[in-house]
């Protein structure tokens, strides 16, 4: 509480004290080329989520919570810049209070001819495809954030990040020094009273534990693509599981989430065809040395293929999803209490059968000069039979103001990962957002 009270307090004088001493610089050296250039933005918002209780049929208030995001940019000259967003939040979600001061994103660029080097907390978003992207394994991501958002559910990482520009061609590296693990929704899951669920297990910050990803962009007139190989600790761990059996003929089985290593051959391109937008992504997933064990997945291959249309004011992208699992086994209970825990790691890796088969669909539709947006993102699975749809409107009700109405659907069988979280996660939202 008193970091945020701090935050707020010094907000104004660093904004006052940033327009004197840039006054300060004009006048002596007339000169507003050699000031540094500064910007500060950000929006206020209000954001209350509604739904069923997981175990009742009775409403309840999901989460509400208001907002303060700050967004600050700052030019030094031709050889460098920098960026930072802070997001301050105070409300309640899962049933218990929230208050928070979030550094989201800070960073610095150096930029050094054609090298430009990035150094600091950032969020990376690699593939061009829509809403999933199988070659995007290097910085977190929490699938169970509660946002009008769909960028709030990415989440930022220490890392090196370096370009090296040679048009049309772009090589990017990246270093991971230290693991930072997505939000895994095993607190959602219906587990036996004999489980117990553990605090995530350690990776130790070794040379040897960082991940290593390098990427070749082209960028040429008719078509953009990319290859890239990623060799480190994925941010989705799995889950691993102990069983003890103690003297009194109890049993305790201890869950924790681990994390596991992968090697990530990817490609994506993207280009167009008349009026039609194509894309496309396609990752081969290898465990990197891992021994076979619970919580690490199948060798498998996934893909992404689609495109995207406009029609005036209406546009539509359309994708199909696929997945090939490698030396896959069908399932046959032995009997042991860690059976239901490989079952819910399949259904966190996606492998719970050998093919798989889906599609996204994001229709949107603008009216009222632009004012009003009218947009659903469907994301289905055949194979599984699950389902999630977000339908969103979002209105601009003055200039800077917006209000948006929408709701998180989840739907699958029992023993999915959508049918296991719907109850938990299905909700209608209001939100309200002041930009400046």
């Amino acid at each position: 509480m008193k970091r945020l009270i701090m935050v707020l307090i010094l907000i104004p004088f660093v904004i006052r004290a940033q327009g004197l001493f840039d006054s300060a610089v004009d006048a002596v050296t007339q000169k507003a080329s050699a000031s540094p250039k500064y910007e500060l933005n950000g929006f206020v918002r209000g954001t209350v989520f509604g739904g069923l209780q997981s175990d009742q049929d009775t409403y309840e208030t999901k989460a509400g919570y208001g907002e303060l995001g700050l967004k600050f940019r700052a030019r030094k000259g031709e050889k460098g810049s920098a960026f930072a967003e802070i997001r301050l939040r105070r409300g309640h979600e899962f049933g218990q209070s929230v208050q928070d001061v979030d550094v989201r994103e800070a960073y610095v660029n150096l930029y050094l001819g054609n090298w430009d080097i990035r150094l600091g907390e950032q969020i990376v978003v690699w593939g061009r495809a829509d809403g999933y992207n199988p070659t995007n394994n290097l910085t977190p991501q929490n699938m169970l954030i509660r946002s009008g958002d769909d960028d709030d559910r990415r989440l930022a990482n220490f890392l090196v990040r370096g370009f090296y520009t040679l048009n049309p061609i772009r090589f990017e590296w990246i270093w991971v020094p230290r693991y930072a693990s997505s939000v895994l929704p095993v607190g959602l899951f219906q587990l036996p009273a004999y489980v117990q669920l553990a605090e995530i297990a350690p990776v130790e910050a070794t040379l040897n534990n960082s991940t290593l990803a390098m990427k070749l962009h082209g960028e040429f007139s008719r078509l953009d693509g990319s290859v890239s190989f990623v060799r480190g600790f994925m941010p989705l761990p799995g889950i691993d599981a102990s069983a003890t059996v103690h003297g009194d003929g109890s049993l305790s089985v201890s869950v924790t989430p681990k994390p596991y290593q992968m090697r990530v051959f990817g490609a994506d391109f993207s280009t167009t065809l008349g009026s039609f937008g194509i894309r496309g992504e396609i990752a081969y997933r290898d465990p990197a040395g891992e021994s076979p064990a619970l919580h690490v997945p199948n060798p498998d291959i996934q893909w992404i293929f689609g495109g995207d249309r406009t029609w005036g004011d209406f546009n539509l992208i359309l994708q199909y999803i696929g997945k090939k699992v490698q030396d896959f086994e069908e399932f046959h209970p032995s009997g042991s209490p860690t059976d239901d825990i490989w079952l819910k790691n399949r259904m966190i890796a996606m492998q719970q059968h050998e093919m798989s088969h889906g599609l996204t669909c994001r229709p949107a539709l603008g009216l009222m000069h632009e004012t009003l947006t009218l947009e659903t993102l469907i994301f289905a699975t055949f194979t599984t039979e699950e389902i999630y749809i977000r339908p969103k409107m979002t209105y601009q009700i003055a200039d800077e103001l917006t209000g948006i109405l929408g709701a998180d659907i989840y739907t699958g069988p029992d023993d999915t990962l959508f049918g296991s979280i719907d109850r938990a996660l299905n909700s209608i939202f209001v939100e309200l957002r002041a930009s400046f």
